[in-house]
């Protein structure tokens, strides 16, 4: 495919936008990026403006004339338009890949009688409230883990040729690892995970809820509980497509030996559980010695921009939790100082949001512009204009790399895949309304960008609590966690006379997560099996926005499967020595903009969803062979 000629105007425009973009891009304010720099270049070249200028604001905030902005700078340009058949070249699809003889499965798992199982097998999983809390104490200590001798005991009496025919380990007493030993040692083995707890339900929302939580109620298509979607229905899955294969196909042996792990404290950061059972596989592998690690997450199955897309993660975005402390003189407050330490920590949150993560998208690494060249490839429904402006981008044009960010920066959905993000989640201080209190406190919590870094965060973070101590005339200590878990406390900033804050974790931050390989055998076997369930087996795949009025009308002939980036994390961070080829997907058709209520009140699954994740474990478990 050629590049289209552009003017010499343009030419040096480029250029030099490109140098400064090489040289301060981390630094530039991504809200004002095209209206001021691209214009500003312009002026120094002794040229008319590039582009109309409007203030950041503006710009973001109307859709139609950021859309303007585009026109004008592909108008700019007179470059060629890429055709539509030149367009499939951006976003190539894996072949569709059916395992053999996949008819017969295929009928039985779609039976009544088969459907009848599924449901009794997750209804009853559904039932055993396993809970997770970030505050529970160390395994054999604390009696809340003690629930998951109930949950294993029921998967022995639910999945008993599993239990018969699978070697099972256990990682810090409640880990559970299940091997079904391969043909060929040559051939790496592959993971499925998933895990066995759930998010509490708080007691105060209990009677929000239309049906007991943990009494689950099926009302002929839905299953109602908590755990249902998140995440016993892929557990599950993968434990009943083991189990059909070891009855219904007696004498089968994979040629590739299957590890299923089931993590205990996912909704707590995976430490008592995952860590350990990555721990117990890396000594017994070593390391990179995975074929490929399929967990839960993505953004599901579901219609977009007018195309059937998949969209498994191959990323992940790191962490970091900081408590922020205040400490200054108490007092009555009858007589209180012109700034209290409640005002002063107000005023640092205040410098927090006001103060933005620059946004920064790759063209070569954030598998996010991946998944946006498969729309602009592929979608009939998005914008003609937008669509050129992102494949000018995948040719190397800063400009048209701008405008897509911009674009981007508009929904907070797809914002947040090229920024870092910062939220203030708990606030800490005083106990009576005529004391000010010595010392009040706020966690916030970043998700650091794949294009970012946990040490660029914290420094961002210390230098707006620097700028606010020097208003105040107070210190600022940094306390450090160490590697061996000891603390090591630096002074930045003096302590004074008025007080000081204090940087410190709140809970262990972890980097990005390496981006997985998303060419070649592994992930086209991978996208090939999710391509061959959707278009075969799977219900009617809809835009949740917008759902259509007959669902027999919907047919689907052609699935994306488009490289995506999770804003949230998994329990695969503990698994990231084992393989570079991570896929985080839960085998899930979005039918609703509520996401099945997944942690929150009324969670549910529908049931044909859940069948549909058993066929896909099925398919890849052949597949993968």
């Amino acid at each position: 495919m050629t590049n289209s000629i552009v003017s010499w105007r343009s030419t040096a425009v480029i250029l030099f936008i490109s140098l400064i973009i090489n040289l301060y891009g981390h630094n530039l304010p991504g809200t004002s990026l095209v209206p001021s720099y691209v214009n500003d270049v312009c002026i120094k070249l002794g040229l008319p403006p590039l582009l109309k200028h409007q203030p950041a604001a503006q710009v973001a905030a109307s859709g139609a004339d950021h859309s303007l902005l585009i026109k004008k700078y592909l108008q700019s340009i007179n470059a060629d338009p890429v055709t539509k058949e030149e367009a499939l070249e951006y976003c190539p699809l894996a072949p569709a890949l059916a395992p053999e003889g996949y008819e017969t499965p295929y009928a039985y798992f779609g039976s009544p009688q088969y459907r009848e199982f599924a449901l009794k097998t997750l209804k009853d999983a559904v039932d055993i409230p396993t809970e997770s809390f970030d505050t529970s104490g160390p395994v054999g200590e604390d009696p809340v883990w003690d629930i998951f001798y109930k949950f294993e005991k029921y998967l022995k009496e639910a999945f008993p040729a599993v239990h018969e025919h699978l070697e099972l380990e256990h990682a810090n007493t409640h880990g559970l690892v299940y091997t079904w030993k391969g043909k060929d040692a040559s051939l790496k083995p592959v993971l499925l995970a998933a895990h066995q707890d759930v998010v509490p339900v708080l007691p105060e929302t209990r009677e929000l809820w239309t049906h007991d939580p943990y009494d689950s109620h099926f009302d002929g298509e839905v299953l109602w509980g908590r755990g249902s979607a998140d995440d016993k229905s892929p557990l599950l899955g993968i434990l009943q497509a083991i189990e059909y294969i070891l009855t219904k196909e007696p004498g089968y042996v994979p040629n590739r030996t299957i590890v299923a792990a089931f993590g205990f404290d996912e909704e707590c950061g995976g430490n008592h559980g995952a860590r350990h059972i990555g721990k117990l596989l890396l000594d017994k592998y070593g390391p990179n010695s995975f074929e490929a690690i399929v967990d839960e997450g993505g953004q599901g199955v579901h219609e977009y921009q007018g195309i059937k897309v998949a969209i498994p993660g191959v990323t992940e975005k790191g962490s970091v939790t900081q408590k922020i402390t205040i400490n200054t003189g108490g007092g009555h407050s009858s007589m209180p100082p012109d700034h209290t330490a409640i005002g002063m920590l107000a005023a640092l949150a205040k410098e927090i949001e006001d103060t933005p993560f620059t946004p920064v998208l790759t063209t070569d690494y954030n598998p996010f512009f991946k998944f946006l060249k498969c729309i602009a490839a592929r979608s009939p429904e998005l914008d003609d204009n937008i669509r050129q402006v992102v494949f000018r981008a995948d040719q190397g044009d800063p400009v048209a790399l701008s405008l897509v960010t911009k674009y981007l920066l508009k929904n907070r959905l797809t914002k947040y895949s090229i920024q870092t993000s910062q939220a203030l989640d708990i606030i800490n201080g005083g106990l009576k309304s005529n004391a000010l209190p010595e010392e009040v406190s706020a966690v916030i919590n970043f998700r650091v960008s794949i294009d970012s870094s946990v040490a660029q965060t914290k420094k961002k973070l210390l230098s707006n609590t620097q700028n606010i101590a020097a208003i105040y005339g107070l210190g600022v200590v940094v306390n450090e966690t160490l590697e061996d878990g000891t603390f090591g406390l630096t002074e930045v900033v003096p302590k004074t006379k008025k007080g000081y804050f204090t940087l410190s974790d709140y809970r262990a931050s972890f980097e990005p997560a390496k981006v997985s390989v998303t060419e070649g055998s592994t992930w086209e076997t991978y996208a090939g099996s999710i391509r061959h369930v959707y278009q075969n087996f799977a219900g009617p795949i809809i835009n949740p926005v917008k759902p259509p009025a007959d669902l027999s009308t919907v047919k689907n002939d052609l699935v994306v499967v488009a490289p995506g980036l999770m804003t949230g994390n998994t329990d695969t961070k503990h698994y990231w020595d084992l393989t570079e080829n991570i896929y985080r997907f839960s085998p899930m058709r979005l039918l609703n903009t509520q996401i099945s209520n997944i942690h929150t009140v009324n969670e549910h699954l529908n049931l044909d969803i859940h069948l549909e994740t058993i066929v896909f474990y099925y398919t890849y478990i052949k597949n993968i062979q």
